[in-house]
């Protein structure tokens, strides 16, 4: 390509970028956040694909901004997409990554209403609860492990609702990974008691086995999942702290559940969590 194409390509680019962010990027972030707080969509763009992955974590940036003005809290991050049963189910490649917010955080024991949610759906997820910052995406793993203050199981909720066409990275990153609410169970286990490629999981919907998986299929380890976490802050010259929970990714595929079911999801060593969705 010659250089005169090349630099109208990146003018085009350039004003292209600028038009999104004066316009669609804050629509967008506002659709999505109405869609959290009210259950309305209206889409602000025709085609959410056109956003560029920086452009889309953007918008969850904003979406995050106009939580935090409604008074929530961030206490922490998610990482999706990051098994096979996953990506297969959407049709991605790569993981993608959200923020946990409070309200949002339920403890194993208090009331979940899945008339709450919209098209409600489940993980079975590590919760982690840091104990010092993390900057550095070439710890070891033994750094790692000594970072994590201890590991809950837990039980993410999803509101599986995509608004366009079809599914798409921007969306589900604009949409901070269709992120609802994250269950912690009572349980806590030292970081070293968990089997990073081996530990298993199995998820009940009244009381019948309906997914199962192990710890190395979420990115060939959850430690790998954090490292990727870690590098992706990085980049937007973020970083874990001590206190953030971490939920590293599900080694199943998302579940649907309904009003009245019971889900159990349990770990190997990392023990297990229950609820009932009234």
């Amino acid at each position: 390509m010659d250089r005169e194409k090349y630099a109208g390509r990146l003018k085009k680019r350039s004003l292209k970028y600028i038009l999104l962010n004066m316009t669609s990027i804050p629509n967008i972030s506002r659709s999505f956040y109405r869609f959290y707080k009210f259950g309305e969509f209206s889409p602000a763009i025709d085609d959410i694909s056109e956003l560029t992955m920086d452009e889309a974590y953007e918008c969850q940036r904003r979406y995050e901004s106009l939580r935090i003005s409604d008074g929530d809290e961030p206490c922490g991050y998610k990482v999706g997409c990051t098994s096979a049963a996953i990506r297969e189910q959407f049709g991605f490649k790569e993981p993608i990554f959200g923020r946990l917010m409070n309200p949002g955080v339920i403890q194993e024991g208090e009331e979940v209403n899945a008339n709450e949610f919209y098209s409600l759906a489940i993980e079975p997820e590590l919760v982690l609860t840091l104990n010092q910052d993390l900057h550095d995406d070439q710890c070891s793993d033994e750094e790692l492990l000594a970072a994590i203050g201890f590991v809950q199981p837990g039980i993410e909720l999803h509101n599986y609702v995509y608004h366009y066409s079809s599914p798409t990275r921007q969306e589900l990153i604009c949409s901070n990974g269709l992120h609802a609410a994250q269950i912690v169970g009572r349980t806590k286990v030292d970081a070293c008691r968990i089997d990073w490629l081996l530990e298993g999981v199995g998820v009940f919907v009244n009381g019948k086995l309906v997914a199962s998986g192990v710890a190395a299929d979420i990115m060939e380890g959850p430690l790998n999942s954090l490292r990727s976490l870690i590098r992706h802050l990085s980049k937007r010259n973020c970083a874990l702290k001590a206190g953030d929970l971490v939920i590293p990714g599900s080694a199943t595929q998302l579940i649907s559940v309904h009003t009245g079911d019971e889900v159990t999801c349990s770990f190997t060593n990392g023990g297990s969590v229950t609820t009932v969705f009234n």
